[in-house]
């Protein structure tokens, strides 16, 4: 069997690699973007298997989904559990939350094995998530902005790995590999920032899960992040995060 990850945070998609690496499926290519999935949609070479996150750093992979007929069986998989479940599997497709569990791999497999017929009913599944979202829309910063001299730059969140604090003084590092010193505190960025993307580690860095190369342990029960774009800086997970930072990961 041959399937293609589409899934935006490293981690989870490494896991789910291993996961399905171990029994002897072949992983075709990782993908991050509903930009990338729409050029693979039209590819010739598709796998039997899809695997998709639903939310992407560039949009619903239903955006993608809604413009070109999607012929090979798909298992989304996603940490948002208020999206129903039971109704995703009754479309055919299977649904797994995130972190994912061997044994509801192994079933969801399983299924893809037995199925004779695949539909899939795009405006329904786009309908269905629509209305278990909460009514009450939550908003969070999208951008900030810091001083450059005499001027002032605005940063997208996106383009931000971490906050830190250093010195008394407060930080945010870019993916250019640049510190830009904010006015606001650790505390209320960590109340400001989407929870889905930023996590508190400590009390003195906020690390966005784009930015994690690599987990490890670390003494006294601790967790180190290492971040391929910021290696001067050991960030650890304090004792008693590592715990809802597991859970965060996914």
């Amino acid at each position: 069997m041959k399937v293609i990850i589409v899934e935006d945070e490293a981690i989870a998609s490494r896991q789910l690699q291993r996961m399905l690496e171990t029994k002897g499926i072949q992983i075709m290519r990782l993908m991050t973007s509903v930009e990338e999935l729409r050029e693979q949609l039209i590819d010739p070479s598709q796998p039997d298997l899809y695997f998709f996150d639903i939310h992407l750093n560039d949009g619903i992979v239903f955006e993608a989904l809604e413009d070109i007929e999607v012929t090979q069986p798909i298992i989304f998989t996603t940490a948002y559990d208020q999206y129903a479940i039971k109704a995703f599997k009754q479309n055919s497709i299977d649904y797994l939350l995130k972190p994912i569990d061997g044994v509801e791999l192994d079933a969801a497999i399983e299924k893809y094995n037995s199925m004779q017929k695949y539909n899939i009913d795009i405006s329904s599944l786009t309908a269905l998530l629509n209305q278990n979202r909460p009514n009450q829309t939550v908003s969070y910063r999208e951008r900030i902005s810091v001083r450059v001299g005499d001027k002032i730059k605005t940063i997208p969140m996106k383009q931000i790995l971490f906050f830190y604090s250093e010195s008394k003084l407060n930080f945010l590092y870019t993916i250019e590999g640049r510190s830009y010193p904010i006015d606001q505190t650790i505390e209320l960025m960590s109340q400001e920032l989407d929870p889905n993307t930023f996590f508190r580690v400590n009390r003195g860095y906020i690390v966005a899960v784009s930015a994690i190369a690599e987990v490890i342990t670390y003494s006294n029960s601790r967790l180190k992040i290492k971040l391929e774009k910021a290696k001067d800086h050991d960030i650890i997970v304090s004792r008693e995060k590592v715990k809802d930072f597991k859970l965060w990961l996914g």
